[in-house]
């Protein structure tokens, strides 16, 4: 395969990945796949991936930031989370396969699904929490940052649960929110693998710009779709993405 036609897939790639995690957090389900079936190897793809991904998060923070759907208050307190389950996470990835892992985040997926569709308002409106539930809702989002930092695959909808269940946030809110400790996480992981040497960086170059273009169309269709569109694509590629991750991971 020729280098042009090769830097072609890796910007079709990007682009698809980065439309889709700025609208359900899922690209990595996609991406990484991709770049191991074009050549990568599985950590390589792993590193290089995160190391594009920041172009995308960059822009979709910007995006969601304008639109005023971040809940700055829980931020401080996700990014620490963030940054240290990162480390734990990415130093992971460096001797051990993210495969066992990924089918356990499948079934989760899978037995939280319904939590989606007990109250018609859930991602939809706000609701009042207590102190108990949001410590839960940090601890459980610390185990999530952990893996995220190992792989990332199939970790967007666990992010969108704990938000949305433990903290009372909108869908748009949960996406918007959970986008800053997210380009906090992909900055010091990749720092680490990129310490390690296992990034491309020719490719990741390609995934930054075009993950960010991406990036850019899924975040001003999420805002403007609204919360309810969002739930309804958010359960659709929920079941996607743990078939994939359960039967061809």
């Amino acid at each position: 395969m020729s280098e042009i036609v090769l830097i072609l897939f890796f910007s079709l790639v990007g682009l698809i990945t980065g439309f889709f995690d700025s609208l359900v957090g899922a690209g990595g389900l996609f991406s990484i796949p991709s770049l191991v079936f074009l050549g990568l190897p599985p950590q390589t793809a792993i590193a290089t991936d995160r190391f594009g991904v920041i172009g995308q998060a960059i822009v979709a923070v910007i995006k969601f930031w304008k639109a005023k759907k971040i809940v700055w208050k829980f931020v401080p307190f996700l990014v620490v989370l963030a940054l240290i389950g990162s480390y734990i996470g990415a130093n992971f990835l460096l001797n051990t396969d993210p495969k066992n892992l990924s089918k356990i985040i499948a079934i989760i997926i899978f037995v939280l699904l319904p939590l989606v569709f007990l109250k018609n308002d859930f991602g939809i409106k706000h609701f009042v929490i207590n102190k108990k539930k949001a410590v839960v809702g940090l601890l459980s989002y610390f185990v999530i940052m952990v893996f995220a930092g190992f792989s990332g695959q199939g970790t967007g909808p666990m992010v969108f649960y704990t938000l949305t269940f433990f903290f009372g946030l909108t869908m748009i809110e949960s996406l918007g929110t959970g986008l800053v400790p997210w380009l906090v996480l992909s900055v010091s992981s990749t720092i680490i693998f990129g310490l390690n040497g296992i990034i491309d960086y020719k490719v990741g170059a390609v995934l930054f710009v075009t993950m960010s273009i991406g990036s850019y169309a899924g975040a001003h269709i999420a805002i403007k779709k609204g919360d309810i569109w969002i739930k309804r694509l958010f359960v659709v590629l929920v079941v996607v993405m743990g078939l994939k991750l359960l039967i061809f991971h």
